[in-house]
Formats: C-alpha cells, sequence, structure tokens
C-alpha cells in the first residue's frame, strides 16, 4: 500500500534487552515523538487513539492521527497491521492464540469501521509469526478453533495454523482476499532472523513491530 510502512525488526537489528523503540523509529525516519504503544496482556481489546503515549492494557490500537508511529512487541505471536489509505486510519495488532480465539481482528476491522473506514478499502498485512509446521498445541488450545485449521501433531497435539485463522477473520469481516497479505516467515524456523518463544523459551527476545505513513 502507497505511503504505509509496515516493519518487524529482525534479530541483528536491535538490542532486545533494551526498549529502544525510540531509536528504531527515528531509524526508519519517523518523529520519535509520535510513538504511541501498548501494554500488551494477551487480551482481545482493540481501542482507537489520535495522539502518542503508552497505551492503557491492550494489544490492538487504531490510530485516526496518520501522524502518529504505532508499535507492539511480538516473538511468535502474529503482528497484523492494517491501513485505509482514503481514511489515513491504520492499526497494529498483537495476536497471539488468545486473542486469535476471540477474534482480535474482527474487533479491529469492526473499530477501524467505526472511526470511518470504508471495510473494502483496508489493507492487511499478517507479519512473520510461528507457522502450522512448529505451532503444536493441546487441545485446550486447538478445541478454541475450528478444526479445519489444524493438522495432526505428535499422540493427541495438533498443529495449529494461525495466519490462515486470522485471514479467515479478515475476510469474514469483509476484507477482501486480494488485500491480505501474508508472510510466510515462520518465526520458530527462521532461528537466524527471528527471536521466538517457542523455540528459546523466556531467555527469547522480541521483535519490534512498526507502522506508520510517510
Amino acid at each position: 500500500m502507497e505511503g504505509f510502512c509496515p516493519v518487524l525488526t529482525q534479530k541483528h537489528e536491535h538490542d532486545s534487552k533494551t526498549d529502544n523503540r525510540k531509536a528504531i523509529v527515528k531509524s526508519l525516519n519517523f518523529d520519535p515523538n509520535k510513538l504511541a504503544y501498548p501494554k500488551q496482556v494477551h487480551s482481545s481489546k482493540v481501542i482507537s487513539i489520535n495522539k502518542p503515549g503508552i497505551i492503557e492494557e491492550t494489544d490492538g490500537v487504531i490510530s485516526i492521527n496518520k501522524e502518529i508511529v504505532l508499535s507492539i512487541k511480538v516473538a511468535d505471536c502474529v503482528p497484523l497491521f492494517l491501513g485505509d489509505k482514503v481514511s489515513g486510519d491504520f492499526g497494529l495488532v498483537h495476536s497471539g492464540w488468545r486473542g486469535t480465539a476471540n477474534n482480535i481482528s474482527r474487533r479491529a476491522v469492526k473499530r477501524m469501521k467505526e472511526v470511518g473506514s470504508n471495510v473494502k478499502n483496508i489493507k492487511a498485512m499478517i507479519g512473520p509469526a510461528i507457522n502450522q509446521c512448529c505451532f503444536e498445541v493441546g487441545s485446550e488450545v486447538s478445541d478454541q478453533f475450528d478444526n479445519s485449521f489444524s493438522i495432526a501433531g505428535k499422540g493427541d497435539r495438533q498443529m495449529l495454523d494461525l495466519k490462515s485463522v486470522i485471514k479467515h477473520q479478515l475476510i469474514d469481516s469483509g476484507l477482501k482476499s486480494e488485500n491480505i497479505i501474508i508472510d510466510d516467515d515462520c518465526t520458530s524456523c527462521r532461528e537466524d532472523l527471528y527471536y521466538s518463544y517457542r523455540r528459546d523459551g523466556k531467555k527469547s527476545g522480541r521483535m519490534i513491530a512498526i507502522a506508520g505513513w510517510r
């Protein structure tokens, strides 16, 4: 989408031990004083904002101000970027399995529509995240999703495809399939590029997702 900038850092691009989002934003030629980011809590909550700063506990943020720069942290969870070039509204969503099970992507599209976006104009990018090949879950997780999004794993485990679930939710919310881009990179497989909580456990770093208009 022309003018919209969705970015996810890679391992070599920042020090994961410090919250250096402002430096990353500045390196992308955005104004670090316009940065807004949430205290992430693995929820399905989505809010809209029009000014920078640290946001209350939430996992989806929609900006109605094109000067704002949004950011979240991820390490296997899906970074979902949303943008409407016509209205200028845009969003960034942290969609882990809990948020996905509770329809956070649908809530994000709904919030964009509430602030003035036409769903026909909304484009989405599903960023690098853990893929089905590595996301093995128990029935307590897989039972919260339609079985068409899982394949058999070891024993009674299932391999869950979160990216496909999110795409389905976006289409169900009215987005055109051709307006949804899925990045195929698996954060767990690509140890050379990404941090992965599933692969590395508590020692895992975090990638920084950034979204804004040029």
